[in-house]
């Protein structure tokens, strides 16, 4: 026990003057933005320091090259020919039927194109149709129960070639400019957000002026009719609609993803000099001292982890010493125990112990019988050694049962105070961080990188640094749990 309450001030010692030794490293110095250097600053070890000014420029060069979205749903063009199709149906039945209530339900065979009849119909289903609708070719056709599906393929197909070209209802918006390329995302429903499967197909490239107008499109239609036919011109388009919309929201989600992530990093090599005497400290200068910083606190935590490692397996040795020790206790007393059972005892010694007091031996002698004297000699002897043997089995099994009981007792107040330093470790690299003002994300990737090392060594080490490492693993967990809460809760 000597030897192991020795063993235990040496250990804390060192690690009392190791860890006094850690601050008197040459101190970072701290400066704000646009201060002056007064000396030359070089980092001990190598480091990788984002820029914020370069990561800026970076992010904004990434940015421009995300075209603005334009969603285009091809199938406008199948809506407005069917719309086409339909009106002209409509018309067709309006004008038989009510040229049927003019006959007063007699069929209209050979009846003249100039009959009041007909004329009159004209004019009704005209009020009821729509505006410029070529009655003027279609009604000989219905009067006459010829087919129209030639005509009505002549009016479709100017609509269909317009319609197969991006339409937007202005062009003036400033979200599609004049001068740059769109990238076009074709979609089913021009009404709802583009769906994953939609957002994932390549997108096609074109300039802006690919891109019509309202105006342009139906201007376009009109123009594709013959001299005399502006009133069918006119009819068909009509029926032409917007098939595209620039979708701003939906451009700056993809520019967001395109710098997401993104950062402009200036390298330092070990020994090399970060900051110059007299250099004006800007954002780049904060930057790579906040970084030195960050890496001196981890150096400084795992020369910590490092001497408690060293301190666990100090107590690993002597705890096993101790574990030996006691096994080889526990086995000569067993021995002991198995040669006392092996002896023979005298009955009569457990049936009359009062009569082998030392007053009877003296009540023996006088009797004079010598054979008997010696016997009932040797029963009190053996008695007497009886009772030492009882009481030294039961002594040094309580004294055993004591000291199990006191070293299960210091090696749980161990690794409690091991938990604790632990904790007290955590919190201090926590408070650093904060006084960095690293961000959020920075400060969750060091929990995870901590985390991971941590399960790395535990699954090299024996079990005594098990506990040791699986103690700081649960706090080092602990906090990143709580730096995710703080994350969500600024990002709502």
């Amino acid at each position: 026990m000597a030897n192991l309450r020795a063993a235990f001030a040496h250990a804390t010692l060192l690690t009392t003057l190791l860890f006094a030794s850690g601050p008197s490293k040459a101190a970072i110095p701290v400066y704000k933005l646009g201060d002056i250097a007064d000396q030359d600053v070089i980092t001990p070890v190598a480091l990788t320091v984002v820029d914020p000014v370069a990561t800026e420029k970076l992010k904004e060069k990434l940015s421009q090259e995300v075209l603005p979205v334009v969603r285009f749903s091809p199938s406008g063009a199948n809506d407005a020919e069917q719309r086409l199709r339909q009106s002209l149906e409509t018309a067709k039945s309006n004008f038989l039927t009510t040229l049927r209530h003019a006959l007063n339900g007699q069929p209209p065979t050979d009846l003249a194109a100039t009959s009041p009849a007909y004329l009159a119909t004209l004019r009704i289903v005209s009020a009821e149709s729509p505006a410029h609708l070529p009655f003027a070719q279609l009604a000989p056709l219905w009067l006459q129960n010829r087919s129209d599906h030639l005509l009505i393929a002549d009016l479709v197909q100017p609509l269909k070639e317009v319609m197969i070209q991006p339409i937007v209802a202005s062009k003036t918006d400033s979200t599609i400019p004049s001068n740059q390329s769109v990238q076009l995302v074709t979609v089913s429903r021009l009404d709802a957000s583009p769906t994953q499967q939609e957002l994932d197909k390549p997108s096609t490239r074109l300039t802006s002026g690919k891109i019509l107008s309202l105006w342009r499109a139906r201007r376009l239609v009109e123009t594709s009719f013959s001299p005399g036919q502006e009133d069918m011109g006119r009819f068909v388009a009509s029926f032409v609609a917007e098939n595209a919309v620039a979708d701003p929201a939906f451009t700056e989600l993809l520019r967001a993803r395109k710098k997401e992530g993104v950062t402009a990093n200036n390298s330092y090599e070990a020994a090399q000099v970060i900051i110059r005497k007299g250099q004006i400290i800007d954002q780049a200068a904060l930057s790579a001292l906040a970084a030195m910083r960050e890496k001196s606190l981890i150096g400084t935590l795992q020369s910590r982890l490092d001497q408690e490692q060293s301190i666990a397996t100090q107590i690993k040795s002597q705890t096993k010493w101790i574990a030996g020790s006691l096994v080889f206790v526990c086995m000569a007393l067993l021995l002991v125990l198995w040669r006392l059972r092996a002896r023979p005892s005298a009955p009569a010694l457990v049936d009359a112990p009062q009569d082998m007091l030392p007053g009877a031996e003296e009540r023996l002698l006088s009797d004079g019988n010598n054979a008997e004297l010696w016997r009932n000699r040797a029963l009190i002897a053996e008695g007497k050694a009886e009772r030492a043997h009882q009481a030294i089995r039961s002594g040094v099994l309580g004294w055993m049962r004591e000291k199990i009981f006191q070293t299960l007792f210091r090696q749980r107040t161990e690794l409690l105070s091991v938990q604790k330093k632990a904790e007290l470790e955590m919190g201090e690299l926590e408070q650093r961080l904060e006084s960095l003002h690293t961000p959020l994300q920075e400060r969750i990737r060091a929990y995870e990188q901590r985390i991971e090392e941590l399960e790395r060594e535990l699954a090299a080490q024996g079990k005594a640094n098990r506990d040791l490492i699986g103690a700081r693993i649960a706090v080092a967990r602990q906090h990143l749990d709580v730096e995710r809460e703080r994350s969500r809760f600024h990002a709502q």
